[in-house]
C-alpha cells in the first residue's frame, strides 16, 4: 500500500504547486514598462537563485546603482517586488491604506491568518497602544526595564572576574531581549519562564517558514485544503494558552470582581488590553502578546547583536562609552531621562542599524488601485513595492564614507548641525529608514530604543567584550530579504573589577 501510494502523494503536492504557480502567475499585474533587473522571469529566478535567497542583496544594489532616480523590478517565486527610489519616498508615506497599503504587503508576506490566528483587521488596537500606554508609561517602566536587562545578563553573561568566557550571541541576545520585552508585555514572572521564551524564539522561525510556503499558493487553495496541512497553529495555540491562560484568567476574575482597580494590579501590556475590552478570549489575547513579541523579538535581537559584534571587533569604543555612560549616570542616575543624554551610545546602536540594518529591503507596500506616481510611473493594483533600504543606507550621495563603520557618526552630525532631535535614533527620516517612515513608522521604537541604550549601557559600565583570539568580526548573512547576525558568531565577556 506504501508503495503505491506514495508516488501519487507527491504527484498530487507536485500537481497541486504547478497549478497555484500557474494561478498566481496568471493573476500577477503588468509591469513589462518597469525595467528588470536579474532574470527576466519568475520561475527563472527560483531555478538559478534559489529563489533569491542568496542574490536578492546583490539584485538590490545593482538595481539602486544603474536606476538612480527611477524604479526596478526584481523577481522572486510568486511575484515582483517594484523598488522605489527615495524621490518616491513622501507619495507613498502620506498615501492611504486604501492606496499604498502596509497591512495587506505584511498580510502577504506572513499569512496571518493561518500562522499566527489573527487578520491584520485585527491588529490596529495594538499598534494604538503600543504608541499611547507603552510610550508615555516608559519613564515610570524604565526600572522594570533595567532590572530585567540586569538580571537577565547576570544569568546568561556571568563570566568570574578576570576570567574571559565565550557566549553565542544570536542565542544569548535573543533571550535577554525577549526578556525585557516581556517583562513590559506580560510581567513577572512569566518574562523569565524559559518555556515562554523558547515558544517565542522557535515560533517566530516557525511562522516565517509556513508562511513562505503558503505564498505559494492561492486564497482558495489556502482556506480549503493547504493551511491544514502546512501550517501547526492548533499547536501553537495549545502551548501559548498551556503558558498563559491562567495568567489571563485570573486577571479577567479580578476584573470581574474588583473592577478597573485592584492591589497589585500589573502595569503592563497584558493589562493595558484587557483594560481596553476589546478582546477577553485567552486565546486571541495570547494570540496577540504573541503577535507583538513577534514583531519586537526579531528586530531587537537582531540589532544588538549586530552592536555587540560591532563593539567587540572595536573594544576600544568601549571606553569613550563608558566615559559617556559614567558622567550621566552620576548625574542624573538610572532614569530614562538619562538616556537622552547618552548621544554617543545612541549614535554607536543608530550607525548600526545603518551599517548592517534588519532587512536588505524594506517599507513594503501593496498597490490596492491603480496609480501613478508623480514622476508619471505606473503602478497597477497588485503590485508589491518596496524600498532597498541596504543600498540607499550606503549611498555616498547621502553619508560620507558610507561603507565604514563610524560608531559616533551621528553624535558628530548633532554637533555639527545643530540639527535638535534630526539624528536621534527614534526620529525617522527619508535618509534612514530602520524603524520606517510616514504614518506606519514603527509605533514601538520608543520602547526599543530603551531597550537598546539600556543593555548597550549596562553591558559596557559592566564587561569588556572582545572576538575570540585574533578571529575577525563575523560576517552578517544576507537571507532573502532579510539580515542576520551570524549564528556562529561568538563573543568574549569579562566582568569588570566595579
Amino acid at each position: 500500500m506504501d508503495s503505491l501510494f506514495s508516488p501519487y502523494l507527491v504527484s498530487g503536492v507536485c500537481a497541486a504547486i504547478v497549478v497555484a504557480c500557474s494561478f498566481n502567475l496568471l493573476r500577477r499585474p503588468n509591469l513589462d514598462h518597469i525595467p528588470v533587473v536579474g532574470h527576466s522571469s519568475l520561475l527563472a529566478s527560483y531555478w538559478y537563485t534559489k529563489g533569491l535567497e542568496v542574490d536578492l542583496a546583490r539584485l538590490a544594489q545593482e538595481g539602486f546603482n544603474k536606476y538612480k532616480s527611477g524604479v526596478f523590478r526584481v523577481a522572486n517565486l510568486t511575484h515582483w517586488v517594484v523598488f522605489f527610489h527615495r524621490n518616491h519616498l513622501e507619495q507613498v508615506a502620506r498615501a492611504s491604506e486604501a492606496d499604498f497599503s502596509a497591512f495587506h504587503a505584511l498580510d502577504d508576506s506572513l499569512k496571518m491568518e493561518y500562522t499566527v490566528g489573527l487578520k491584520m483587521d485585527d491588529t490596529p488596537p495594538q499598534r494604538l497602544l503600543i504608541r499611547s500606554d507603552l510610550t508615555r508609561n516608559l519613564p515610570s517602566l524604565f526600572a522594570d526595564v533595567r532590572d530585567e536587562i540586569v538580571t537577565a545578563c547576570d544569568d546568561h553573561l556571568n563570566p568570574k572576574h578576570n576570567e574571559w568566557q565565550a557566549i553565542s550571541v544570536a542565542r544569548v541576545i535573543s533571550t535577554i531581549a525577549c526578556r525585557a520585552t516581556n517583562r513590559i508585555l506580560v510581567g513577572l514572572p512569566l518574562c523569565r519562564d524559559p518555556g515562554w521564551i523558547d515558544f517565542n524564539a522557535n515560533h517566530l522561525r516557525v511562522v516565517i517558514q509556513e508562511a513562505r510556503i503558503l505564498r505559494l499558493f492561492p486564497k482558495f487553495m489556502l482556506d480549503r485544503l493547504v493551511a491544514k496541512f502546512v501550517t501547526d497553529l492548533s499547536g501553537r495555540t495549545k502551548q501559548g494558552i498551556a503558558l498563559t491562560g491562567s495568567i489571563i484568567k485570573e486577571r479577567l476574575q479580578h476584573m470581574e470582581a474588583e473592577g478597573t482597580s485592584w492591589r497589585d494590579k500589573p502595569d503592563d501590556f497584558l493589562q493595558w488590553w484587557l483594560d481596553t475590552q476589546q478582546e477577553t478570549c485567552p486565546v486571541m489575547v495570547m494570540r496577540h502578546i504573541f503577535s507583538v513579541n513577534f514583531a519586537s523579538n526579531h528586530s531587537l535581537s537582531t540589532t544588538f547583536s549586530e552592536a555587540l559584534l560591532n563593539l567587540a571587533g572595536n573594544p576600544h569604543y568601549g571606553q569613550e562609552l563608558r566615559d559617556e555612560v559614567e558622567a550621566v549616570v552620576s548625574e542624573h542616575g538610572w532614569t530614562r531621562g538619562a538616556l537622552s543624554k547618552m548621544h554617543k551610545v545612541d549614535s554607536f546602536l543608530k550607525e548600526s542599524q545603518r551599517f548592517e540594518g534588519i532587512g536588505d529591503f524594506g517599507f513594503p507596500r501593496k498597490a490596492m488601485s491603480d496609480i501613478t506616481l508623480a514622476d508619471r510611473t505606473f503602478i497597477p493594483q497588485g503590485t508589491i513595492l518596496s524600498f532597498p533600504l541596504y543600498a540607499m543606507h550606503h549611498d555616498d550621495a547621502v553619508y560620507e564614507n558610507p561603507h565604514v563603520f563610524e560608531p559616533f557618526r551621528f553624535a558628530d552630525m548633532r554637533g555639527k548641525e545643530f540639527a535638535g532631535s534630526k539624528h536621534h535614533m527614534v526620529t525617522v527620516t527619508p535618509d534612514m529608514l530602520a524603524f520606517g517612515f510616514g504614518t506606519h513608522a514603527c509605533p514601538g521604537r520608543f520602547f526599543a530604543a530603551t531597550v537598546l541604550k539600556t543593555l548597550l549601557a549596562h553591558i559596557v559600565m559592566s564587561y569588556d567584550v572582545k572576538l575570540e583570539g585574533d578571529k575577525s568580526r563575523p560576517n552578517t548573512l544576507h537571507l532573502g530579504r532579510s539580515i542576520l547576525p551570524n549564528p556562529a558568531a561568538k563573543v568574549m565577556f569579562r566582568k569588570r573589577a566595579n
